[in-house]
Parts: structure tokens; C-alpha cells; sequence
């Protein structure tokens, strides 16, 4: 469902989670483990795809930070929240573009689009 997804689950989970972790929260890999009760070296090896994202800590991540198994795993945003939706929408597009990960979201919302 993700336009992005390139069919190697593994990655395109890791690419979700990194986008949320840096460019929707900007934290780090520790602080945004924390909640979740895992390392920052557990916690990494999903981040960077190495390890299979674990129903335990996926249900963590969607119960803290408000996401979805759907979006999750097959990057479905529709059962998000609608401010979420466009933040990950607007951060896309700075991937997209190769800014830098300290780059601010711009919502289309704030440009009255």
C-alpha cells in the first residue's frame, strides 16, 4: 500500500520506523526506545532492518506513539491519526528530496493547501 514499499519487508518496516523515529519525533534511537522497554542496540536492529520488527514491540510502538499494525507493517495510514497522516506525508516528501534529517516538517495544512 505504501508506494515506497520495495517488497523486502524487513526494510521497508526499518524505513517507516526510521522516518517516524527522526523526522516525526526527532529523538534518537535510545530515547525513542525507552517506552518501548528495549535497548537502543535491540531497538536498532529494527530501525536499520537487520531483525524482523517483534508483534511485542510492535504493539508497544503502536500503544505510545498512537500508530497502527497496518501502517506499520504494509505502510496503510489510514487508520492513523490525521495529524500523523500529514506529518509522515511531509516527511516523505523530505526524504524524498534528500534533506537533512534536522530538516522542519512543513504540513500542507500550515502552507493552506
Amino acid at each position: 500500500m505504501d508506494p515506497e514499499d520495495t517488497g523486502n519487508m524487513l526494510q521497508d518496516v526499518a524505513r517507516r520506523l526510521r522516518r517516524l523515529r527522526k523526522r516525526v519525533h526527532r529523538v534518537e534511537q535510545e530515547e525513542f526506545a525507552q517506552p518501548l522497554g528495549v535497548s537502543q542496540s535491540g531497538y536498532s536492529n529494527f530501525d536499520s532492518g537487520k531483525r524482523p520488527l517483534t508483534l511485542r514491540v510492535a504493539l508497544k510502538l503502536c500503544e505510545h506513539y498512537d500508530l497502527s499494525l497496518d501502517w506499520l507493517y504494509r505502510g496503510d495510514p489510514s487508520n492513523l491519526p490525521g495529524l500523523l497522516r500529514r506529518q509522515l506525508k511531509a516527511a516523505r516528501k523530505l526524504d524524498q528530496a534528500g534533506a537533512p534529517d534536522d530538516a522542519e516538517l512543513v504540513l500542507e495544512k500550515d502552507l493552506g493547501l
